[in-house]
């Protein structure tokens, strides 16, 4: 690293920016939109019109959790000031359910975005597995099964409790 003969001060201050004038910012005056219907109104007006409607539909076609869009659309409303975090949390199960409902009704595949299937196999993953399985001999199994057996009588009369004449 090469150091500078002269050393340069017209450089910021460290942290100047996250300093601003209080109110300067969308978010930190008061909200247009204060209350849930006046949100909700404000979302499904611009989600009903076709252009917009068209838009989102060929993004969930490609895979975007409707959740993720709800949220997302919600969050740049309180960054330009619409309204507040409260009111975005509060619209963002309206918006999914009026996604959700406009994606079924055009027969388009859609993602939810919800947790619950998460821990749900890949049906590729289960056939393959299913396949393997059919692949292993009943006689494989049995072996295995006496083996366990014959260790287990073994770990009985070996334990650190068992009689002195069994050792």
């Amino acid at each position: 690293m090469a150091f500078l003969k002269e050393p340069n001060f017209n450089v910021p201050i460290p942290g100047q920016g996250l300093t601003s004038e209080p109110g300067s910012r969308p978010w930190q005056g008061p909200p247009e939109l204060t209350t849930i219907e006046e949100g909700a109104e404000f979302y499904l007006s611009r989600i009903a019109e076709p252009k917009m409607a068209a838009r989102l539909l060929d993004i969930v076609e490609r895979g975007i959790p409707i959740t993720a869009i709800a949220e997302t659309m919600t969050m740049a409303g309180v960054m330009q000031g619409m309204h507040s975090v409260d009111v975005a949390v509060l619209v963002n199960p309206i918006l999914v359910e009026l996604m959700e409902g406009l994606a079924k009704n055009l027969n388009v595949k859609y993602k939810l975005g919800d947790t619950d299937n998460e821990d749900a196999p890949d049906e590729y993953v289960l056939s393959k597995v299913m396949a393997s399985l059919k692949e292993i001999d009943e006689e494989e199994i049995e072996e295995e099964m006496v083996d366990l057996e014959k260790e287990k009588e073994e770990m009985k009369s070996k334990g650190l409790m068992s009689r002195k004449g069994a050792m």
